[in-house]
C-alpha cells in the first residue's frame, strides 16, 4: 500500500503542477498536461504517416475551392485573435490544406492545423458556406488544444487506473485485477472519456461557427449542413458522423449559439 501512496502523491504533484488553459472563445478551463512542442511533434510524424498511404485529389477545381476556404478563414482567425491578444491558441499551428481521393465522407485536423478533406465529403459540402462550416469545425479543434486535453484525459484515467488495479491485485489476486481492467476500461470511456469527446464536437461546432463569421460566411449554413447530413445516406455518411456525431441536439445547439452569437 506504501507503493501505491506514492503513486497517488506523485500524481497529486503532477496534476498541480499541470499546464491550465482557457478555451479561446468559450473561455472554457481545461487541463494540458503536454507541451505544444510535443503535441506538434507528435501530430505532424502522425500526419506525415498518413499522407503516405493516401492519395491527393486529382481534381483541381475542388482542391482549390477548399484551400480558398481555408485560407480565407485562417486570414480572418489570426488577424481576429491577434487583435483580442489570443496569440496562444495559435502556437506551433502551422496550416495546411490537402483534398485526398476517397469517397469517404470525412475530413479531420492534426493538432498542428494540417486539415484533410475527402473528396467523399464534398457531396455534402458542395458551397462555400458548407466547406466554411466543416473547416471552421475541423480549425476549432485544433485553437481549442482538444488533441492535447484529450491525451492529458487518457493519461490521468490510465495513471489512476493503474493505481486502482494495483489495489485489487494486492487484495483479491490477478482474477479481480483482470476484470478491474476490463469494467475500468468500459467505466472509463462511458463516465469521462466519451462525455468529454461529445463535450469537445459541440464546443468545436460553436467556435467553428464564430470562425465562419469572422471570416464572412452565412453561420446559418452551419445547422444546415448538419441537417444535410443527417438526412443522406446513412452508410454513406457513416465514417464522418462515427467522429463527428450529428443528431438534432446537436442542431439545436448550433441555432440557439446563432441566436446568443457574439457580435465580432
Amino acid at each position: 500500500m506504501n507503493r501505491i501512496k506514492a503513486i497517488i502523491a506523485t500524481a497529486a504533484v503532477a496534476l498541480t503542477a499541470v499546464s491550465c488553459g482557457v478555451v479561446s472563445f468559450t473561455g472554457r478551463n481545461q487541463l494540458l498536461l503536454f507541451s505544444d512542442s510535443e503535441i506538434m511533434a507528435l501530430s505532424d510524424q502522425s500526419y506525415a504517416q498518413l499522407m503516405k498511404e493516401e492519395t491527393l485529389s486529382s481534381d483541381a477545381a475542388s482542391t482549390r475551392k477548399v484551400k480558398e476556404v481555408g485560407t480565407k478563414m485562417v486570414a480572418a482567425l489570426e488577424s481576429y485573435l491577434k487583435a483580442n491578444g489570443d496569440t496562444s491558441a495559435l502556437k506551433g499551428i502551422k496550416w495546411e490544406f490537402q483534398l485526398v481521393k476517397s469517397d469517404q465522407v470525412n475530413a479531420f485536423c492534426m493538432p498542428s492545423g494540417k486539415i484533410v478533406f475527402y473528396e467523399g465529403i464534398l457531396k455534402y459540402a458542395d458551397t462555400p458556406d458548407y466547406i466554411a462550416v466543416v473547416m471552421g469545425h475541423e480549425m476549432a479543434h485544433a485553437i481549442a488544444k482538444h488533441g492535447n486535453e484529450r491525451m492529458s484525459q487518457q493519461s490521468i484515467m490510465s495513471i489512476l487506473g493503474s493505481v486502482a488495479s494495483e489495489a485489487i491485485g494486492e487484495r483479491k489476486g490477478d482474477a479481480a485485477q483482470t476484470l478491474f481492467d476490463v469494467g475500468f476500461g468500459i467505466g472509463a470511456k462511458a463516465g469521462v472519456l466519451l462525455p468529454y469527446s461529445r463535450k469537445h464536437e459541440y464546443e468545436a461546432d460553436k467556435i467553428g461557427m464564430y470562425i465562419m463569421d469572422i471570416a464572412g460566411y452565412n453561420v446559418n449554413a452551419a445547422p444546415e449542413f448538419w441537417e444535410k447530413m443527417q438526412g443522406g445516406n446513412k452508410s454513406d455518411a457513416s465514417d464522418f458522423l462515427s467522429t463527428h456525431p450529428s443528431d438534432a441536439k446537436r442542431v439545436a445547439a448550433l441555432r440557439e449559439a446563432i441566436k446568443s452569437k457574439p457580435s465580432f
